[in-house]
């Protein structure tokens, strides 16, 4: 199967490589704050795990990773993919519970996913990874609402850009940032406040900030959002330096 969704966003317009792979960056960056240049990792939404390939082209090195993807058909071939690496494990999960709660990880990362989650789903990925991970987790979320929603619809619209259009009405009330009146499904109705929010019922939040203007979320086509263990019962981060 071709690979449109990497052709799309990382393969195609610089522009649109450049909006995308600041996710990747930004992580890199928050690691190397934190002083941690090697770790075992679990990402929840891993798609290809194109997240080792930036993470060694930072200096980052990938000690264990195990990538959960719930698109079935891309989990054999990626898994292939990654042969050669015994230190990585790509895995289906379509639900919190198909995840193996019996290895922990010093970082965890959930980049551009949650958005994607049916909403009784959230919760339970977000509480195991809270069980899991013994250090800082990686949170990137999409901006829909506001100016970069609107900047998004038009883009859609008036040059033929990739992405769902919403009507006038559910584009008005995006504008507005009342997400609450558009129907949620996918990126349509996510509101970023909301997510982190509930982000927060797990973790404490320790940075929460636009990727490209820190201080405006809606300039912002992503938000990057840090957490650390909540409470004292969870072990110590045991991170290696």
């Amino acid at each position: 199967m071709a690979d449109t969704y990497n052709d799309r966003l990382f393969n195609g317009n610089r522009a649109r490589r450049f909006l995308h792979e600041r996710r990747f960056w930004w992580l890199v960056d928050r690691l190397r704050r934190l002083s941690i240049r090697r770790a075992d990792i679990i990402e929840i939404g891993c798609y290809d795990a194109k997240t080792i390939s930036y993470l060694e082209r930072g200096g980052i090195a990938v000690n264990r990773y195990v990538g959960y993807e719930a698109a079935d058909y891309l989990v054999d071939g990626v898994g292939a993919q990654w042969a050669a690496r015994p230190e990585v494990t790509i895995a289906m999960s379509t639900s919190a519970s198909d995840i193996d709660l019996s290895q922990t990880f010093d970082v965890g990362i959930c980049m551009e996913t949650l958005e994607h989650l049916p909403d009784e789903l959230v919760d339970g990925y977000l509480q195991v990874l809270a069980n899991v991970v013994r250090g800082p987790v990686f949170f990137t979320i999409p901006v829909e609402r506001g100016a970069m929603l609107v900047a998004k619809q038009l883009g859609y619209r008036i040059f033929g850009m990739y992405g769902d259009r919403l009507s006038w009405r559910d584009l008005l009330n995006g504008a507005l940032s009342q997400t609450d009146k558009i129907p949620r499904h996918e990126h349509a109705g996510f509101d970023d406040r909301q997510m982190i929010k509930r982000i927060a019922r797990h973790f404490n939040v320790t940075e929460s900030g636009g990727l490209f203007v820190p201080y405006f979320t809606t300039l912002n086509f992503t938000v990057g959002i840090v957490g650390s263990p909540r409470t004292v019962d969870n072990q110590p981060p045991h991170l290696h330096h």
